[in-house]
């Protein structure tokens, strides 16, 4: 055992990239000699010219110092805690660090109470109490026993464009062709074969055309599709396999296929996880295995970096209303007209009392507003003597922490940070990672490579949204390149049905009862406020109480499937 270990998962380069500094330790590759020469050249600071997606660790005995570190988007992943003996212990998973003999971890409640609120445990909290998640872009340093957590890099958005609309048009293919070929050859490096993620959305057609340019044969597509018609986009999917003459392969999930996949994803997720799109994401990955694919680009990213989620311009929207003088907004809108128009007021005066009561919430809060957990007094959802030991507030305060750490006065740009956080890093690519290691699938994200990320910095808020169209530079940088049907497709998203298939599936809906029933056992929420939620879909809106009914039900499912992790 030498003075110095390295643990590195992930590929880190020091290699030099568009727009940015790196390049001093002169050296690149993933191995742990290209970590330690970087390291000897630069010390603490080498994450600051890191790129790539990487775990780092190292413990060095000469300095009495423990350097960990996580790359700019969250793809790589390390929990950490330290003992009351002063031991630091680290992991890639906080199960892993909670289940160390050194290490005495029981559940977070506070963790729990957070997860029905946002879908997922977010960074830097974690389900075990003591254990912490590292945040992306974010290391961790330990000299002689004293521990400290801090970001190396944080965006610098522009307010100019730096070169005319063509330019940066060409930069922005340039950017993605070589950050694919980057993927697809460093998997090739490993014998693998690539294939691709295709959801029939801008960023999947976009990745598969540019692999399809640096396959030597026909590029490998995958897509999934649903019996029910506003979820399903495979008519997309087959233009862009059609326009890139792709080797596709098309799948279709069915109820049954959701109610077999929720438990394993259950136990595969090492905390509770809610978005439903992993059933989806998980199939589309084994069956690329089943054919022999066993590495797979992702177009995750491209909204939260070039403006495509609908919030960013329903948010605009919403902000005007700030714009407002102070006495037109206090006096006139929220008072004599709220005090006019009652709550069910026909349209357009309900529309007009809906959107001064959304306006009137303050960003980042007002991105909640819709949601079912933010508008249910807590009362009626948590058990009473579990309400008692966990801060209401909390949510709350994570969010707004998140949302102003940008140094930005432009609303966009922080509503972009805001979900590189809560969007990518603890949801999306949480989803797709572990769905794809439970498939036994490699996956890469072009999208998130740093020149992509650092070219979408050089871009002006008006580039990423105008008005209400969403990613104007995007669509016109590939327009010719991919189908026009595809650029002028409205955003649709990639869903599950599972709200719609509850109602009419025995099987899916044998599954929730018996969550639901093991879960009453457990006194975290209120019997009836299961019961409730059951009804209330039954009469309600299918879609919108399914969301609910989903978490609730994975909540229960990962409880049962770890339970040995939990003491």
């Amino acid at each position: 055992m030498g003075p110095i270990q390295i643990f590195v998962a992930g590929e880190p380069r020091w290699g030099r990239t568009s727009g940015s500094t790196a390049g001093q330790a002169g050296t690149e590759g993933n191995s742990r000699d290209a970590v330690l020469a970087a390291y000897r050249a630069l010390g603490t600071r080498l994450f600051e010219t890191a790129h790539g997606h990487f775990s780092i660790a190292i413990v060095d005995r000469t300095t009495e110092r423990v350097l960990l570190g996580v790359d700019r988007s969250g793809v790589g992943a390390l929990a950490w805690t330290k003992t009351p003996g002063g031991l630091l212990v680290f992991g890639t998973s906080p199960e892993d660090v909670a289940r160390h003999p050194a290490v005495a971890a029981g559940l977070s409640r506070q963790a729990l109470f957070d997860y029905l609120y946002f879908h997922m445990v977010p960074s830097p909290g974690t389900v075990y109490t003591g254990v912490a998640k590292l945040r992306p872009a974010h290391f961790l340093l330990q000299e002689r026993g004293r521990v400290t957590v801090q970001h190396y890099w944080r965006p610098r958005f522009s307010t100019q464009a730096d070169a005319t609309p063509a330019v940066l048009q060409e930069n922005l293919r340039s950017a993605l062709r070589d950050s694919v070929a980057r993927a697809a050859g460093s998997a090739r490096k490993e014998g693998t074969r690539v294939g691709a993620f295709l959801s029939g959305g801008l960023d999947s057609s976009s990745i598969l055309g540019m692999l399809a340019q640096a396959e030597p044969g026909p590029a490998r597509s995958f897509s999934v599709g649903f019996a029910a018609e506003e979820y399903n986009e495979l008519g997309f999917a087959r233009l862009a396999a059609q326009r890139f003459k792709a080797d596709s392969v098309e799948l279709e999930v069915t109820p049954s296929g959701v109610t077999s996949a929720i438990p394993a994803l259950a136990a595969a997720f090492d905390e509770p996880f809610g978005n439903s799109s992993a059933v989806p994401t998980y199939w589309c990955a084994k069956t690329a295995r089943e054919r022999g694919v066993t590495h797979l680009l992702a177009g995750d990213g491209g909204d939260e970096l070039f403006g495509g989620n609908k919030h960013y311009s329903r948010q605009g929207v919403f902000e005007l209303y700030s714009r407002l003088p102070g006495l037109v907004r206090t006096m006139l809108c929220e008072g004599l007209l709220l005090r006019a128009l009652p709550e069910s007021a026909p349209f357009p005066l309900g529309k007009l009392r809906s959107y001064i009561d959304q306006a009137r919430i303050p960003l980042p809060q007002r991105l909640k507003s819709w949601d079912f957990m933010f508008r249910t007094p807590a009362a009626r959802v948590w058990d009473p003597d579990f309400l008692a030991t966990i801060r209401p507030g909390h949510p709350d305060d994570t969010m707004t922490t998140v949302y102003e750490e940008p140094e930005t006065g432009e609303f966009l740009d922080r509503l972009l940070y805001f979900d590189w956080q809560f969007v990518l890093a603890d949801n999306d690519l949480r989803k797709v990672n572990t769905a794809c290691t439970l498939a036994g699938v490699g996956v890469s994200y072009p999208m998130l490579d740093a020149d992509v990320v650092d070219f979408s910095l050089r871009l002006p808020p008006g580039f990423k949204v105008k008005g209400q169209l969403l990613r104007p530079f995007f669509k016109n940088a590939m327009r010719g390149f991919l189908p026009d049907e595809i650029l002028d497709k409205e955003k649709q998203g990639f869903g599950l049905p599972f709200g719609l298939w509850l109602k009419t599936d025995p099987g899916l809906r044998e599954l929730v009862l018996d969550s639901f029933a093991a879960l009453k056992r457990r006194h975290i929420v209120r019997p009836d406020f299961l019961d409730d939620v059951m009804r209330e879909h039954q009469d309600g809106h299918a879609s919108y109480y399914g969301y609910v009914i989903y978490d609730l039900v994975m909540l229960e499912q990962w409880l049962t499937a770890h339970q040995g992790s939990i003491r």
